[in-house]
């Protein structure tokens, strides 16, 4: 038994850079199917984080919340100091 393999999307004939944007556009809709999803998913997906970036993080919510990085930086990985637990000491007594 003898097994043929028939390729449905035959490239046209000629030269692989005279092809016409029409002929790309064609092999790309009608090409494989999930690299052509995957793009498109990925495409709408940057566009979304872009919108959602302008919209909610491009400027601060009031005109005196700016703070230089440096600031913000020493803020966020200083090491907290020890709270007192005065507490603890009440209930030993």
């Amino acid at each position: 038994m003898t097994t043929t393999f028939v390729k449905k999307n035959t490239p046209p004939k000629g030269p692989p850079g005279r092809r016409g944007i029409k002929a790309r556009i064609s092999t790309w809709v009608h090409g494989p199917t999930l690299a052509r999803d995957i793009a498109v998913v990925l495409a709408i997906k940057f566009v979304l984080l872009i919108a959602l970036k302008y919209a909610f993080f491009n400027h601060p919510q009031a005109e005196g919340m700016s703070m230089p990085p440096a600031e913000v930086a020493r803020a966020l990985l200083a090491v907290p100091a020890p709270q007192s637990s005065q507490g603890a000491q009440h209930a030993q007594q």
